[in-house]
């Protein structure tokens, strides 16, 4: 089945919600001091997203038969290398829209030999770098390599349309859409090659980053974003599931990656598009680029639609019904990688413009069963208007919650806030912070007491 939306259709839909969710103006907020509920920055990246050019995108990757990392890299139409340099020409087109701000750059890497010869995988990556705090980084990525049944066939016919075009033609989109805008800190946009070989482009994306230093505030991968029927007929269009790796019970700050996704699509599209929090890392037994992110501490999380539909994944062609059928963007929803493509640029555009997360909350409860919560600020940048305190049910995925702080309300450097009602044992609480035009930055979890802390 193809499902297709119009650009014109999708921006219209994409409008109404905004217009139905508006926030209302300061004078009838509870507090004049109290932010936007959106930030006009993150609408703007969400209207550049154009549903036709998504599609575009998906079908001209298509259309180079095959992009196993092995396949062809001279052949001007077919295979890996023709793929790469299409890629690098749409990226460095967005980047020369930029005024200077984005960089494309193309990164190869040596993974051995094959058929007698040094193999190599090469990623391609816009940066825009930050103008406030460029040393905090966003990372967004797809892998742009397919392969067929085979492992090692390197010539068959091996579309990934949805496997992994769909992300791939999000982040082409998200740079078009992000260099025209200033961001506070620096956004990296990646096409990771070597996938479908074991995390090969993100495993040395992820290493040269730490050996770098990096200081890498969250990862968000999309693989597999643009198929909403499931191979038993089902269709599910209302919500993009978002994976997070944790260790323990205690917060990750890669699961709290994941409620700023889910929070983002409650603030700008309401009841029309959600995240379905999946608490755990990736899919039953199965990897995505994210792994070697999390692997070296860094908040990580992978979007992936509803229902995947194996019958079409890592398989060869075959005709059915007289038409090819495989990983094909005939078989796509281009409304709902829209909707998956805003709202990541919703985020993009939240969590690099925000201030940086402030520290993490000290937690205390009281003999009135309220619980206080405190932290300490020394140097709250004129960026801040506040910060939220959050909290929800120990048994809860996601933030339930929340009370705003206004930035003048320290003493001596230092916020405390009593939470009337609210049992300490019974709850989790976090905190972030908010920018005067109502970015959010990630959340940050107060932490737990360790059982040698107990009597």
């Amino acid at each position: 089945m193809t499902v297709l939306a119009s650009s014109a259709l999708a921006l219209a839909c994409f409008t109404s919600v905004v217009a139905a969710t508006a926030p209302q103006g300061a004078s009838q907020n509870a507090s004049p001091n109290v932010p936007p509920t959106r930030s006009a920055k993150a609408e703007a990246a969400m209207r550049a997203i154009d549903a036709a050019a998504l599609e575009a995108s998906v079908r001209r990757l298509e259309g180079f038969g095959t992009r196993h990392s092995f396949s062809s890299t001279t052949d001007p139409a077919r295979g890996i290398g023709a793929a790469r340099r299409w890629l690098l020409a749409e990226l460095e087109a967005a980047a020369a829209t930029s005024q200077g701000r984005m960089t494309v750059t193309s990164e190869p890497h040596e993974v051995g030999v094959c058929d007698g010869q040094k193999a190599r995988f090469t990623n391609l990556i816009a940066t825009c770098k930050g103008s406030a705090a460029s040393d905090r980084v966003y990372v967004f990525s797809g892998h742009y390599d397919s392969r067929a049944t085979g492992r090692n066939d390197t010539t068959s016919d091996a579309p990934g349309a949805n496997d992994d075009g769909s992300g791939t033609a999000v982040l082409g989109e998200l740079a078009g859409a992000l260099a025209k805008l200033e961001l506070r800190s620096t956004v990296r946009l990646v096409c990771y090659d070597g996938e479908e070989l074991g995390l090969l482009g993100s495993r040395a994306d992820a290493k040269a980053l730490e050996e770098a230093e990096a200081v890498i505030d969250g990862m968000v991968t999309l693989d597999i974003v643009g198929n909403t029927r499931a191979a038993d007929g089902r269709v599910e269009r209302s919500y993009v599931r978002v994976f997070s790796y944790q260790e323990g019970s205690r917060d990750s700050n890669g699961r709290n990656l994941a409620r700023s996704l889910s929070d983002v699509a409650q603030r700008y599209f309401g009841s029309d598009f959600a995240v379905k929090l999946i608490l755990r890392g990736d899919r039953y037994g199965r990897g995505g680029d994210h792994r070697p992110f999390a692997e070296a501490g860094y908040p990580a999380v992978r979007m992936t639609e509803p229902f995947e539909d194996f019958s079409r994944q890592h398989k060869d062609k075959i005709d059915k019904d007289g038409k090819p059928y495989g990983d094909y963007a005939d078989y796509m929803d281009f409304e709902y990688l829209t909707r998956v493509a805003r709202l990541t640029a919703a985020l993009a555009v939240e969590v690099a413009d925000a201030p940086p997360p402030p520290p993490a909350p000290r937690v205390a409860g009281t003999p009135t069963l309220d619980t206080v919560v405190t932290w300490r600020i020394s140097d709250v940048a004129a960026e801040v208007a506040g910060f939220e305190v959050l909290w929800r049910d120990t048994r809860a995925a996601d933030w339930t919650d929340r009370r705003f702080v206004d930035r003048d309300a320290a003493r001596d450097g230092s916020y405390r806030v009593q939470l009337g009602g609210v049992l300490v044992d019974d709850v989790v609480i976090g905190l972030r912070s908010v920018g005067r035009d109502g970015a959010r930055s990630r959340s940050v979890s107060a932490p737990e007491p360790g059982a040698l802390q107990r009597r």
